[in-house]
């Protein structure tokens, strides 16, 4: 366990993004770009958690967009790789090379971030981490025997399946479409709220049933989607047929991305079972046992487009339950497995 997160929060990759001033040059005039981080106080290279269903390079490539507006071959194998502390845990980040081709003056974040052009002595002062200041030291050598691909950087398609939290069942005359959540179901949808924000778990499009429960449940998650994110409410999802859920799905436009599905049981579990061909193993039996109230499928879809949805098509990514976020368990599990190691070892 490497923190309270799942641990594929916990790995990471990044892009240096490198020029020379002379198609001759040795290292001599290398120059490298560093970016700011959002609150403007530190300077780094683009990076981020790698992506459901990418791989580290392509992650970090995505990232190099995104974070520093740049493009370019990039090198598929890394140039080392470093730890730092985050988020309770330690993060693993993976640095990759990019020969920039392409920088222009717009892009995705360059509102909140800037950019600098350094020598690699120069970038070498202004990074704090000593491990990513260690990686620069052989950075020209490397560089020189290093084969550069472009990469094509298209994530693939993402499914969250969501299932409501945890319901109350006090008031005995209440209709079951129009029973809300029990206290302990709003403590879950807290813990998963900051598992999105961690995550970063924007879906571009949420499908939810028309239940009060799986209302709230929305309602206590979306201020991490952002403003962006489009809401329908359909009543299908409330009479839990799995392949009510396939044809939803199947008509969605094929620019989408990223669609959440906040349903109920069975359900929802018969549809994750129905997609899901392959995948994390153990995430797998977990599932199989149970799909407990605001548990999370990630599933990744490969496909040409959402038409292509069918019977074990996906590829399971993480399965995760409010109690795998709970900090206190976590550290109590990390201590027993470390007691058990260490009384076999």
């Amino acid at each position: 366990m490497t923190g309270p997160f799942p641990d594929w929060i916990y790995r990471q990759s990044a892009i240096l993004p490198f020029r020379r001033k002379s198609s001759r040059s040795r290292g001599r005039d290398l120059e490298v770009l560093l970016v700011s981080t959002r609150d403007g106080k530190r300077w780094t290279f683009p990076k981020g958690i790698v992506e459901p269903g990418m791989s580290d390079v392509a992650s970090a490539t995505k990232e190099a967009w995104e974070e520093a507006g740049v493009r370019g071959p990039v090198g598929e194998a890394p140039l080392g790789a470093y730890s730092r502390k985050k988020w309770g845990g330690r993060c693993r980040v993976t640095l990759f090379a990019m020969a920039v081709e392409e920088a222009p003056e717009d892009w995705p974040e360059c509102g909140f971030r800037k950019r600098a052009w350094l020598s690699l002595e120069e970038a070498s002062t202004r990074l704090r981490h000593k491990g990513l200041r260690e990686i620069l030291t052989d950075v020209p050598e490397k560089l020189a025997a290093m084969p550069l691909v472009h990469l094509s950087v298209a994530a693939p398609r993402l499914i969250y399946l969501f299932r409501h939290a945890k319901s109350s069942w006090a008031d005995p005359l209440l209709a079951d479409h129009e029973r809300p959540l029990a206290p302990r179901g709003q403590k879950a949808c807290a813990a998963m709220a900051r598992y999105f924000r961690v995550g970063d778990i924007k879906p571009e499009l949420v499908v939810c049933s028309t239940a009060a429960r799986t209302r709230e449940t929305l309602a206590a998650v979306r201020p991490v989607f952002g403003e962006e994110v489009s809401v329908q409410f359909d009543h299908a999802l409330y009479l839990n047929e799995a392949w009510l859920h396939l044809e939803l799905l199947r008509c969605q436009p094929e620019a989408l991305r990223q669609v959440m599905v906040i349903g109920h049981n069975p359900g929802l579990e018969d549809f994750a079972a129905l997609l899901v061909g392959s995948g994390d193993p153990a995430a797998r039996a977990r599932m199989g046992e149970k799909f407990p109230t605001a548990a999370l499928a990630i599933l990744v879809h490969r496909g040409r487009g959402w038409g292509d949805l069918a019977p074990g098509s996906c590829e399971l990514h993480s399965f995760v339950v409010p109690r795998d976020l709970d900090q206190g368990e976590a550290r109590k599990a990390a201590i027993r497995s470390s007691k058990l190691s260490g009384s076999l070892s």
